[in-house]
């Protein structure tokens, strides 16, 4: 059973970003600030009035465009060389807010996990953990792989944070 609420529903929630996110945002500003500039707007929406549940693309109730889908990451599981393989860590529950370039031939994605003080809620953080990006067109050698990689990346660079700060994180399908 997947779970579709995140902390980025209700308002309130402070964000911060991994210091691989921060460098992913930095370049995703010099290739598309445009891009770059949305998903910080759609960060700062979840953090001042909570983004709307029915907009979460992973819901199957959705109606209207989607602002973000979570959460993400279920092929991170059977990646072989991952990092959550080996069970040191649990696999973080993980989401994404949307943005598309300003030539629109590209699809940027901000992933997030939730920072928790103990492996059960509440949510006291979330964790902007890394930038990725896919073509819209079919006619590239991007697969979908590469996108796993990507989650796995950012699921990876917030455990670690979490882990730095003597945090926890919300654990794959877990309320």
């Amino acid at each position: 059973m997947w779970v579709y609420m995140s902390r980025i529903h209700t308002p309130g929630c402070p964000w911060s970003y991994t210091s691989e996110c921060d460098e992913q945002f930095h370049k995703l500003r010099i290739e598309d600030e445009e891009a770059a500039e949305l998903l910080e707007a759609q960060a700062r929406r979840a953090y001042r009035t909570g983004l709307p549940p029915q907009e979460n693309n992973a819901d199957p109730n959705r109606k209207g465009w989607p602002t973000h889908r979570c959460p993400v990451g279920e092929r991170v599981k059977d990646l072989k060389g991952s990092k959550f393989e080996d069970g040191r860590w649990p696999m973080p529950w993980t989401g994404e807010l949307y943005a598309e370039s300003s030539d629109n031939r590209t699809l940027y994605r901000l992933y997030f996990i939730e920072m928790r003080p103990e492996w059960g809620p509440p949510t006291e953080k979330i964790i902007g953990s890394g930038i990725g990006s896919k073509p819209v067109s079919e006619t590239t050698d991007w697969t979908s792989l590469d996108q796993t990689w990507d989650i796995h990346d950012a699921m990876y660079s917030g455990v670690t944070t979490c882990e730095n700060v003597r945090a926890r994180w919300r654990r794959w399908e877990t309320s």
